[in-house]
């Protein structure tokens, strides 16, 4: 199957495939937003070829977060364009040298690629490479600034609760803001707002990520699944929290009225399942077993607040 580029602004290019999309952001320099996944790293290779765009002015690539689906490329794009620099936060160049990263990483990429067989997207696995790096070349912090020339300049915010590694990025010239998986799992193609929460570190940091970058005067959402939302920060946040604040008391009503957890998390896992193949079913309703505890957790502290000023 052919997957082509969508070019969103005159600056900014789709890439990958709708359920694990990646972007590139092109001024004098060009920056890949998302490392992508193993599976689709010749798709991303292919399209900037088919671009007609010379990959050594491609300087970094910018990490969201360090969950395989978010990282998987960057090992076969540092083999094959070494010049290459991913930026990431520091918590993230962290994890990233963790004992079991790079075992935990290629069991979670295998998956992705068996799901995306499923979908027919592509047609095999590619084969493991002989060595898997993800050592982070820059680290940026909030408020930080990544200037690719002719005017291309994004701002880091850090926005954890997804991860406690997440960073989101913000250009003002063509007001982009990338959300990776701060605001959880959304498809801006489906009729009706349908979120699935992902607040696997806090609830209360995902909730307090998501008010701050409801502020930013951006007009499109850049999600690292599912592609582009063209709406405002703003409207977006207050969509996300709203959906947010539903699963969390929903949640946290029923496991007072005494119901059972792992009927709620089966349950839920087969919500999540029905928006779409992310993951093995198993890994799903271990997710959604952690949401559960999550709020669990944060209501025995206390309210939460899900109102944006």
């Amino acid at each position: 199957m052919k997957h082509e580029s969508i070019q969103v602004t005159p600056h900014l290019f789709q890439l990958g495939v709708s359920s694990f999309p990646a972007y590139l952001s092109m001024g004098e320099i060009g920056m890949i937003i998302e490392g992508g996944t193993g599976p689709t790293t010749d798709i991303i290779v292919s399209q900037i070829e088919s671009l007609g765009i010379d990959p050594t002015r491609i300087k970094y690539i910018a990490l969201t977060h360090t969950h395989a689906d978010h990282v998987g490329g960057y090992p076969r794009i540092r083999k094959l364009w070494p010049h290459v620099k991913i930026v990431a936060s520091p918590t993230a160049a962290e994890l990233v040298q963790g004992e079991n990263f790079v075992k935990e990483f290629v069991r979670a990429d295998k998956m992705i690629g068996d799901i995306l067989i499923d979908k027919g997207e592509i047609q095999e696995i590619p084969p493991e490479i002989d060595e898997y790096r993800f050592e982070v070349d820059r680290i940026v912090e909030e408020g930080e600034k990544i200037d690719l020339g002719h005017g291309i300049v994004w701002e880091v915010f850090s926005t954890p609760g997804h991860s406690p590694c997440h960073i989101s990025l913000f250009e003002e010239k063509e007001k982009h803001l990338v959300a990776g998986d701060m605001t959880g799992f959304f498809d801006p193609e489906t009729e009706e707002d349908v979120f699935w929460p992902n607040y696997f570190q806090s609830l209360e940091l995902y909730c307090d990520s998501i008010k701050r970058m409801a502020v930013i005067p951006a007009e499109r959402i850049l999600l690292s699944h599912n592609g582009v939302v063209n709406m405002d920060a703003k409207t977006y946040m207050q969509k996300a929290l709203r959906a947010t604040e539903a699963y969390h008391q929903e949640l946290v009503e029923r496991l007072a009225n005494g119901e059972d957890r792992k009927a709620i998390n089966s349950e839920k896992r087969d919500f999540v399942i029905s928006l779409g193949p992310l993951a093995y079913s198993n890994v799903i309703e271990f997710l959604c077993n952690l949401l559960t505890k999550n709020s669990q957790k944060e209501n025995e502290k206390g309210r939460i607040d899900f109102q944006i000023d």
